[in-house]
């Protein structure tokens, strides 16, 4: 899980400095680009709390499978729209 979890940090800080060179940071993205990273950096400390503590993966897996999914998905709606975006200046 760990291995997951930094790859998708390492995606994550990719995808913000690709809006940063491009310009297309926008405040909106910011704030979501915000939120997952939040979101991000609580699941790594309930990670390094439940193996500091002996804690079974068992009782934590399916809440952080749910989480990890749901923050991927997030990036992946930011993508999407972004790219929406992106195909439509080109038709104008």
């Amino acid at each position: 899980m760990q291995a997951r979890l930094d790859a998708f940090g390492r995606l994550l800080d990719a995808r913000t400095r690709e809006f940063k060179e491009t310009g297309e940071f926008s405040d909106q993205r910011q704030l979501l680009i915000s939120q997952i990273r939040g979101r991000h950096d609580r699941m790594q400390a309930m990670l390094a709390s439940a193996k500091a503590s002996g804690s079974s993966w068992d009782l934590i897996r399916v809440e952080f499978e749910r989480d990890l999914g749901s923050i991927y998905d997030d990036l992946l709606l930011l993508n999407n729209r972004l790219d929406a975006e992106q195909m439509k200046q080109r038709r104008e």
